[in-house]
């Protein structure tokens, strides 16, 4: 791992939100999040140690003060600290996957009682009716 930035947020659309200022302010990966409780969420960065900074000052800069937690950047982060976050629970850490946050939500059961198979097949595609 190159560097690691971190954004603690109130709220996963203020996370989400962040997130995307920050991969589109700078040549960063996001490798994941984690909700911690009470509405925390955690973002976690990859890249360059000048790209960091740019995308979590960016990703910072765009979320309301009072949904900012905390941010933090770590340069050549050490390989205990790599293994600690990879124990932790949370969605893609230290992984080179995107958050699965953007993950279609579920087709309600009373939708699905009332449509035919071919109905079904087509929404899952994402075709139209």
């Amino acid at each position: 791992m190159k560097s690691l930035g971190i954004i603690e947020t109130i709220g996963l659309a203020a996370a989400i939100k962040a997130a995307d200022a920050a991969c589109k302010a700078a040549d960063v990966q996001c490798i994941g999040y984690r909700t911690v409780g009470s509405g925390r969420v955690n973002i976690c960065f990859e890249g360059e140690i000048s790209a960091i900074r740019a995308a979590i000052e960016h990703g910072t800069g765009v979320i309301e003060k009072k949904q900012l937690l905390a941010s933090l950047v770590i340069a050549r982060p050490e390989r205990s600290v790599i293994t600690a976050l990879q124990k932790l629970k949370g969605k893609g850490f230290c992984q080179q996957n995107a958050p699965s946050a953007f993950k279609a939500p579920a087709m309600p059961e009373v939708m699905d009682s009332q449509m035919s198979r071919e109905e079904k097949a087509s929404v899952k595609k994402g075709n139209k009716s």
